[in-house]
């Protein structure tokens, strides 16, 4: 018998646990289509004006605004309800002079946090894979699906990169250092913000370990849970969450 495709549907009892929502009020949520985040890691444009912003009182009044092409994300006008909006995205609604930056709370869901309109030139973008591709270029495949080309030879996996909106030029290279400032985006310790105070490699198949110290306490995350927010501290304005 022939597979069925990915459900077109979701119901919120099974909505990712990223996403702030209640789960007994309503059956449905909307699905985040396929895009630069994943599933589990991304809110709906529609649900992120609807029931987080409160932009909107429901889904058609949302879808409207969304087509009017009055949402830009990274610079970009969407008009897609189930676009996939992720961390560190940058969400900027002109009609309004708004602009929201996608974080973590203590509890690790995505919520947007109103920021300044100076930052909203830039997105920190965390680089997860570098390769060699035709011409002897290299290609840095960062966090949110996007792919840069050039002479980056110095650039490596773990690094982030602080690039322009919506040119995506690169404009400063944050090393995933000892010293560095960074926040964990998962397991237990995840939101937490400390500096790098070592970095433990690990031979086999588990992860190396990170550690970091924020007043005078300290805590682990594995390498993949360490995002680099800036160099002596945080690049972006950050929630302070309890």
């Amino acid at each position: 018998m022939a597979k069925k495709g990915c459900g077109r549907h979701l119901k919120r009892y099974a909505a990712p646990k990223v996403l702030k929502l209640p789960r007994k009020t309503k059956v449905w949520v909307t699905k985040p289509a396929a895009g630069p985040h994943p599933a589990d890691m991304a809110i709906p444009l529609r649900v992120l004006l609807r029931d987080y912003l409160g932009i909107a009182r429901t889904a058609r009044e949302a879808d409207m605004v969304i087509s009017r092409g009055e949402v830009l994300i990274d610079g970009k006008v969407r008009r897609a309800p189930d676009f996939p909006v992720g961390f560190m995205d940058v969400v900027r609604l002109p009609a309004l002079d708004c602009t929201y930056r996608i974080l973590l709370d203590h509890q690790g869901r995505l919520i947007p946090v109103k920021t300044n309109s100076s930052e909203a030139s830039f997105k920190l973008c965390k680089i997860i894979r570098k390769q060699y591709v035709k011409g002897k270029k290299i290609q840095l495949t960062l966090h949110d699906g996007r792919n840069i080309v050039g002479d980056l030879l110095d650039y490596k996996p773990g690094d982030v990169v602080k690039i322009s909106l919506p040119e995506q030029n690169i404009l400063e290279r944050i090393p995933f250092e000892i010293g560095s400032i960074a926040m964990v985006t998962g397991g237990a310790n995840v939101s937490r913000v400390g500096k790098i105070t070592e970095i433990k490699m690990i031979t086999g198949t588990q992860p190396n370990i990170v550690t970091l110290e924020e007043g005078g306490v300290t805590f682990q995350a594995p390498e993949r849970y360490v995002f680099v927010l800036g160099k002596e501290k945080p690049a972006v304005s950050l929630l302070v969450s309890g």
